[in-house]
């Protein structure tokens, strides 16, 4: 029976020296996960907080630049020759709505009838509780047939909440801007709106009339 040499007898030094971790190993090991959770758990809640606050003011942006882009797409439509198309009053002018000034605009539109003939649709910016509405009237092809706001077969749609109020003036040459901007206003090439917010800030826009 062969018996093992002395050599394969002898222990490796390596394996005489593993042992396991030791209990402060462990404990040391823990508290780094702890302080790194820590850490991660500091910066998730600082990161949710963040967007919580942002996101409000992101959809607040997004609904500004919807609205004044709506402003820019009727006022662009808006037919710059009011006799040319018979109009009572000028395209563009500021009405009393509810004691509060508002922009009235008459716009180019596809005629309802389909028959492809430039037809005006009457629209109405104004702030009602708060917001800013648009509230848009029939297509129609004769606009000396005048339709009340209030009226059924008109639609409202809130445009920006945290409006106060709403200025507008218009450019006259050699004057500058000038207000009110009624019937008896010459037609004016370009459009001031301005719009004063609940926390004091004023959004000021310009606009070129007709520029379609």
């Amino acid at each position: 029976m062969n018996r093992p040499s002395a050599r394969a007898r002898r222990r490796s030094p390596n394996a005489a020296r593993f042992h396991g971790f030791t209990l402060l190993e462990l404990l040391v090991a823990i508290a780094i996960l702890a302080v790194v959770a820590v850490i991660a758990w500091q910066g998730l809640s600082t990161l949710l907080a963040t967007r919580a606050r942002l996101d409000p003011e992101v959809d607040d942006a997004r609904a500004v630049v919807a609205t004044f882009g709506q402003m820019q797409e009727d006022l662009a439509h808006v037919p710059v020759n009011a006799a040319l198309f018979e109009l009572p009053a000028q395209p563009v002018r500021v009405l009393s709505v509810d004691g509060q000034p508002a922009l009235e605009i008459v716009r180019l539109a596809p005629s309802p009838d389909g028959s492809g003939a430039s037809a005006l649709q009457p629209l109405i910016y104004r702030v009602h509780d708060g917001r800013l509405e648009r509230d848009s009237g029939p297509v129609q092809r004769n606009m000396a047939v005048t339709v009340a706001v209030d009226a059924g077969n008109w639609t409202s749609v809130d445009l920006l909440p945290g409006v106060d109020a709403m200025a507008v003036r218009a450019w006259k040459a050699n004057a500058g801007w000038v207000a009110p901007v009624d019937a008896a206003t010459a037609a004016a090439p370009g459009i001031e709106v301005q719009l004063r917010r609940h926390d004091g800030g004023v959004l000021r826009r310009v606009f070129l009339v007709g520029a379609q």
